[in-house]
């Protein structure tokens, strides 16, 4: 049976720890913290998984929690989003080896709950609970221009991910939808909306591909959904003339409180949740169950209880490349971090 088994604790955080971020190409763990800070961790060694250390705290550039990170796809900047209503730029000194924040980006009214890089590295989008959703541009030396303020949600932004390859933004809101944003000659609009959730949907993560998004919502459900672009095989209809998303599979009955967190594999296809109720678990598509694109099953295949003792468990990420694609981070309440291993 396929299980997940404990790698490493990480300790440290003062507080409760709110997301974990892998480096693009090395084994490198970013996690953010109600105590302002962000910490970076490490193997010991190359061969020895079960000791990791804390090579480096990024501190007092925010003066509340830091409730998310995300590295640029060159792994030479982190960006830090804080309740502080400011989004932090870091760099890397390779000489100093040291982390320096070298850019603050201001703009938004309140708390700002998530921040991301676009595929190529040139977008940064950050989403508050100020209902908006804000979309930089990178410039030279370290210069941010803020392209557009999309302010469509009607309550607060819990979420932006970028399309795994095009300049396409997903955002989940307490307003119990998706929205999807494209860019047009300059100008950034909504071309979807995607409804289904009962609740406040509190994370998504798009697949490989960047055809499909899951969705944890506060309804206690993942959803899938699949773009259906113009003139698609099955006839999903597509009014506005533009690729419409709809739901493939609903999975519920197994959490049974809140789902906080949840990242798709983008090696294996795994999907992995974190939830109120302590668990995290692990679905992977029944392809024998069902052939249907169109209508996938998935089994969940993992579960640990209590996965950070009687803590809420608020972050989730799938190691991003093939090395360690069985390794899962999770961060909660307790102040830990935990690295497991998928064994099959």
């Amino acid at each position: 049976m396929p299980h997940l088994e404990l790698v490493a604790t990480l300790e440290g955080h003062q507080d409760r720890v709110w997301q974990a971020s892998w480096h693009p190409t090395k084994t490198l763990l970013a996690t953010c913290s109600g105590d302002k800070t962000v910490r970076l961790w490490t193997p010991i060694s190359h061969n020895n998984f079960s000791q990791w250390q804390c090579v480096d705290t990024l501190e007092g550039a925010h003066k509340r929690t830091i409730r998310s990170v995300s590295w640029s796809p060159s792994g030479n900047e982190l960006a830090t989003a804080s309740f502080d209503a400011t989004t932090g730029i870091w760099e890397n000194d390779p000489r100093e080896n040291d982390w320096e924040c070298v850019a603050t980006l201001e703009g938004h009214e309140n708390e700002i709950k998530s921040v991301s890089w676009s595929s190529t590295g040139a977008l940064l989008a950050t989403c508050s609970r100020d209902k908006s959703v804000w979309i930089w541009e990178v410039e030279s030396d370290n210069d941010f221009e803020c392209l557009s303020v999309l302010q469509e949600h009607t309550q607060d932004v819990k979420m932006v991910a970028w399309h795994p390859k095009l300049e396409m933004l997903a955002s989940a809101s307490y307003d119990d939808t998706i929205k999807i944003w494209k860019e047009d000659e300059d100008d950034w609009y909504c071309a979807d909306t995607l409804e289904g959730h009962t609740s406040t949907v509190w994370s998504l993560d798009f697949d490989g591909q960047g055809d499909q998004i899951v969705s944890a919502s506060d309804d206690q459900t993942l959803r899938i959904w699949k773009m259906y672009k113009p003139n698609n095989p099955q006839n999903v209809p597509t009014p506005t003339g533009e690729a419409t998303w709809k739901t493939i599979c609903t999975l519920s009955g197994y959490h049974n409180r809140c789902i906080y967190s949840v990242s798709w594999s983008k090696v294996n296809g795994h999907i992995a949740s974190v939830s109120g109720d302590n668990t995290i678990r692990v679905f992977k598509k029944d392809t024998e169950a069902s052939q249907d694109e169109n209508a996938p099953i998935y089994t969940n295949t993992a579960t640990v209880n209590d996965a950070h003792g009687v803590y809420d468990i608020n972050g989730v990420a799938w190691f991003p490349s093939e090395s360690h694609s069985d390794w899962l981070a999770t961060v909660g309440d307790d102040g830990m971090v935990r690295i497991w291993k998928l064994v099959e």
